[in-house]
């Protein structure tokens, strides 16, 4: 069987993971969307981005220690290309022009299937080719979009996917993205598969094992509305009334037009450090790494791609009782559950695990996972095959 992969450079920290397991089994031929905004995003690290080509080997676009890194997941591919699109604009002609020649190119392999790992403006261009291919799956990672995010940017490209008349399967990473999907999509009948989202592994390669000590509180991810900042905010003056020493650390690129309140930062100078742009990966597995416990205050959320990170480096997480966060936190086993928009709740959950060092015990919780990947390469080849 042979399978076009066609996968958004946002997502390739779990892309990666399913790419080494399915590479086993189908002959797998991967393509990247890769933007302007996009080269340093997730496990890349890109320099330049070459101009006057649509189609480009990692070998080519790839730092050397990022290739490095990355080789062991794409070796045993049939090919892998990232998918040049230079306009900072989602949809213009040289996006069609780019999709134009990545069906030249997935013509010459003649796939069974090809398969959107999620899906932006700059993929609509590939609509018109579909109708000759047997099957099309599409994996929906926020089947809503999040609180503060919903545009025309997210909403056109989802009326056209939905919408084409081919064969479809969509493809969930927990249950509760299945069942949202469904509530809000009430009129496609096309077949549903649920994946189990677990830990990604890439950034364990990235640690230096002489930097584990336990150092500091850590939210990571980009800085949006729904992520509930504004609530960890307010449950930290708490936390530090019993742990005066305590540190926290919010780090990540801010979402446009979203801002964090100053005076707390300048209150709890002190405590508080935020780190507001994008970082690097050995920077941030070390953070995951030297973290008591990673905390995610989310309003709302589907699943998370920063619980995977956290626990692949056997960290544990406080998060809202939200999304699919209850089916992957086993309460005061790996992590704890809190009520959203709830400060109060928060800052006494934060406080009981660092009460006699008790995240320790759940970092003991989080267990050993490698075969979950095998078992989702069980449901992805089920769902190529029907």
């Amino acid at each position: 069987m042979t399978v076009a992969y066609y996968v958004q450079v946002c997502f390739l920290d779990v892309t990666i993971e399913l790419i080494n397991v399915l590479k086993k089994h189908v002959q797998l031929h991967v393509l990247i969307e890769l933007t302007p905004h996009g080269k340093n995003m997730t496990v890349l690290e890109i320099d330049n981005i070459p101009q006057g080509k649509t189609l480009v080997k990692p070998e080519e676009i790839l730092t050397k220690r990022s290739y490095e890194h990355l080789k062991p997941y794409f070796d045993g591919a049939a090919s892998v290309h990232f998918v040049i699109h230079p306009h900072r604009t989602g949809f213009s002609y040289s996006t069609l022009q780019a999709s134009g020649n990545v069906w030249r190119y997935i013509k010459q392999f003649k796939p069974d299937i090809i398969h959107f790992e999620t899906f932006g403006l700059r993929a609509i261009g590939m609509l018109p080719y579909l109708r000759s291919v047997k099957n099309v799956c599409i994996s929906i990672h926020d089947p809503v979009p999040h609180t503060g995010e919903n545009t025309w940017k997210v909403s056109l490209p989802r009326k056209f996917f939905f919408n084409m008349p081919v064969k479809k399967q969509y493809l969930f990473y927990s249950q509760f993205a299945k069942r949202q999907f469904e509530d809000h999509y009430k009129i496609l009948k096309d077949a549903r598969r649920v994946l189990h989202m677990s830990p990604y592994s890439f950034l364990n390669n990235l640690v230096n094992k002489d930097e584990s000590a336990k150092k500091h509180i850590l939210f990571f991810g980009r800085l949006s509305p729904y992520k509930g900042i504004d609530d960890l905010l307010l449950a930290m003056p708490g936390v530090f009334n019993e742990f005066p020493d305590e540190k926290l650390i919010i780090a990540g690129k801010g979402y446009p037009g979203f801002e964090i309140d100053e005076a707390v930062l300048t209150k709890y100078k002190n405590n508080i450090t935020l780190i507001d742009r994008h970082i690097a990966n050995d920077e941030l597995a070390t953070l995951i790494k030297q973290a008591k416990f990673i905390v995610c205050p989310y309003k709302d959320a589907t699943q998370s791609g920063v619980l995977m990170t956290a626990f692949g480096l056997n960290t544990p997480v406080i998060a809202t009782n939200v999304g699919s966060f209850p089916e992957f936190i086993q309460d005061n086993v790996n992590g704890l559950l809190v009520p959203p928009n709830d400060p109060g709740k928060l800052a006494e959950g934060i406080k009981f695990a660092l009460r006699n060092d008790h995240y320790k015990v759940w970092a003991l919780g989080i267990g050993n996972t490698e075969d979950l990947w095998k078992r989702n390469t069980k449901i992805l080849l089920d769902a190529y095959a029907s």
